[in-house]
């Protein structure tokens, strides 16, 4: 049987001694159990809900709700409250009624009102402070009820009987600033400050030796309300409220363990608590008080002593991990002080953000980053990150399954946000330590997450800029090599057509001149066909240089629009050539190209079809220009030999090259791949957004 207990938090005398009774009876009849602390009480009803242990994560057979700590968290009022978090699985409450659920209640009204009584009629105080507890909290409301009942049903009999109300929230540093409001209104010390609880009546302790020297501050008498541990060993001896914390605990452990057996139970039970009359109230001492004040006094020199060394050792963990930057030193300064500690069962978990493969929805992923079991840190949680909570929980019990320790949950926090868990098994004496303790594991947690955190996204950049930088200069490197290449494409096109106009042109001009000086030198007159072959040699000349100018640059590009242009180019190709050439223009009216990339597309396919006609020994070749999805694809496709890359150092030719570059000027993707089933398919892809775009009809 696993029972999960759910309660504020375990620093403070009340909770902890319910949870130690519910604690001794769990073991005493072998329940497993485990306690769920839920502190936060600055967060919305839905996050609460979602920090409350759902019955998934630890298979839980029932739930023990310490109901008169969490009143402040959340409305638990009926059976449908708590269905919205456990479903129907059996709940009991402790401190509070809750409608339709088993409840273990103190009876207290009678205590309160015979408290009152006793200050009364048996010291004669008639000037009286209550420091009440939190606003809306149900034991507040009561106890402040009863007083003031009690003091209204006797002021007719002592009409010097007066009271005043102060709110103290359950605090030592809240009821320390009602006592300082009341000094500030009324200027003089009351008769009897009676407080809601022990804590507050500790804290108006501490007010008078803060005053001490105040001379309008004078002593009263005190009392409080819960009798903790801490209220016999103060000076003097607290009066107070007995209330049966360590047997509720263990009563409302048999209600659990009646109801999962099946049997009925009673809606309410009912313990009655005492009042215990000590010195501060005026009395010599109970019977229950310490026998004598050196007694007392070693006592309470033994408890302090044990507390100033478990608050150096806090102090020491804490500064321990604010030093450490990762979690092998988080780990360290852990293990080196649980021993210290008492801490034979430990476990550190960081919450994954990674859902855990195969793992139901709802399921918590965490990272085991430290875990103890009777003594022992089991290594083998290192290697095995993000699994369920639950089934880690499971897990850590199978270990050492002789031994079943009450293990204690308590959530780690930066800010709002959930960043992990520790579970522990504590002494009665260091529960309240761990609480400071875990604030600063969750401090160092969340310093070295961070920092491992940007650890790994600066060593993202690194490779970004290393892989970034190693592509900028291979960009580079081949931005020179193609610069290279286009100024030697350029000294070699100059090179040609100084060539071809002094081979050529030169060569035809030279001749007419002849012809001329040959037909001035003849006695006959020049006749009909002289001049007619002259005319043609001359016709013949201008025709070559039109086309060297062509070549030079297509001034019909601009003229006659690029279609036409492309059209004509691949008409002279194939009168050229002798290879059949068929063209297709697929681009829409309203798309227009700007002159830079009208002239490095039509170079592109002037260089492809001066390739083919050279090296591909192709029969068709096929030349389009269309506009396919959110891109116009340029292809020249033959049906040759192929392309055959030079990879043995030589790389691409100047053609090729020069391809490349025109491409990169105009922003467009060049590709040559072979063509299936032969020859080869020269691409180019730009995309729409780089083209302008006209509303035409």
């Amino acid at each position: 049987m696993r029972i999960g207990v759910v309660l504020n938090i375990l620093d403070e005398e009340y909770q902890i001694s319910v949870y130690k009774g519910i604690e001794q009876r769990a073991q005493e009849l072998g329940i497993e159990l485990i306690c769920f602390q839920q502190e936060n009480t600055h967060i919305t009803e839905e996050e609460l809900v979602a920090r409350f242990p759902h019955k998934e994560y630890f298979d839980l057979d029932g739930v023990i709700l310490v109901t008169s700590v969490i009143a402040g968290n959340a409305d638990f009022n009926t059976k449908a409250d708590v269905e919205r978090i456990w479903g129907n699985i059996p709940v009991v409450s402790v401190g509070q009624k809750i409608e339709g659920i088993p409840s273990v209640l103190i009876e207290t009204e009678d205590s309160m009102k015979q408290l009152v009584e006793h200050l009364i009629l048996t010291h004669n105080y008639r000037k009286f402070l209550f420091i009440s507890g939190s606003e809306d909290h149900p034991d507040a409301e009561v106890r402040e009820r009863i007083f003031t009942k009690t003091m209204e049903a006797y002021r007719p009999w002592f009409s010097d009987l007066e009271y005043v109300l102060k709110r103290g929230y359950f605090t030592e540093v809240a009821a320390i600033r009602a006592m300082t409001e009341y000094m500030d209104e009324i200027k003089k010390s009351p008769d009897v400050v009676v407080c809601a609880n022990d804590n507050m009546a500790i804290g108006v302790y501490k007010y008078f030796k803060i005053n001490s020297k105040n001379p309008d501050v004078k002593e009263c008498a005190v009392t409080g309300f819960d009798d903790i541990p801490q209220a016999r060993f103060e000076i003097p001896s607290l009066t107070t409220v007995h209330q049966p914390l360590k047997e509720i605990g263990a009563k409302s452990v048999e209600l659990m363990t009646q109801l999962l057996g099946g049997n009925d139970v009673p809606e309410e039970v009912f313990i009655e608590s005492t009042v215990v009359y000590r010195k501060s109230c005026g009395c010599k001492g109970s019977k229950d008080d310490f026998a004598s004040d050196e007694e007392q006094f070693r006592a309470m020199q033994a408890n302090y002593v044990q507390s100033e060394t478990l608050l150096r050792m806090v102090s020491h963990i804490g500064q321990d991990l604010n030093y450490g930057e990762t979690f092998g030193a988080l780990k360290y300064v852990v293990r080196q002080n649980l021993n210290q500690l008492g801490l034979n069962n430990f476990c550190i978990l960081r919450f994954s953000s990674d859902k855990v493969k195969g793992s139901h929805s709802k399921s918590l992923a965490v990272d085991p980053l430290f875990v103890r079991r009777s003594g022992n840190e089991c290594y083998e949680f290192d290697r095995e990150m993000k699994m369920p909570l639950g089934q880690f929980y499971r897990r850590f019990y199978e270990i050492d399954a002789k031994t079943k320790p009450s293990m204690i949950m308590k959530f780690l926090t930066a800010g709002n946000e959930l960043i992990g868990c520790i579970f522990y098994e504590a002494d009665e004496n260091v529960l309240p330590y761990l609480s400071s303790i875990a604030i600063n594991i969750a401090h160092g947690l969340n310093r070295v997450t961070i920092a491992e955190v940007r650890r790994k996204h600066s060593e993202y950049l690194e490779r970004e800029v290393n892989e970034r930088t190693k592509e900028l200069v291979e960009a580079n490197n081949r931005r020179m090599e193609v610069e290279a290449e286009v100024l030697k494409i350029s000294e070699l096109e100059r090179q040609r057509f100084s060539n071809d106009l002094h081979d050529d042109i030169c060569q035809r001009l030279a001749g007419i001149s002849m012809l001329c000086r040959s037909y001035s030198n003849q006695s006959e007159p020049v006749a009909k066909n002289q001049m007619l072959e002259l005319a043609q040699l001359i016709g013949e000349t201008l025709q070559t240089t039109r086309q060297y100018a062509h070549n030079s640059y297509p001034v019909e590009l601009e003229s006659l629009g690029m279609n036409h242009s492309l059209c004509n180019l691949c008409d002279s190709f194939a009168n050229q050539s002798g290879i059949k050439c068929s063209y297709e223009w697929g681009v829409p009216k309203g798309v227009h190209f700007d002159k830079t990339q009208k002239l490095n597309i039509f170079r592109i396919i002037q260089e492809a079809l001066h390739n083919i006609m050279k090296h591909s020994k192709a029969k068709n070749v096929e030349v389009s220009v269309k506009m396919e999805g959110k891109k116009t694809v340029v292809r020249v496709i033959d049906d040759g030999v192929g392309f055959v890359n030079d990879t043995a150092g030589k790389g691409n030719g100047l053609g090729l090259n020069s391809m490349q570059y025109r491409a990169n000027q105009i922003g467009a993707a060049f590709v040559i791949k072979q063509n299936k089933p032969a020859g080869t398919c020269v691409q180019l892809s730009i995309s729409n957004k780089l083209l302008e775009v006209r509303n035409e009809k």
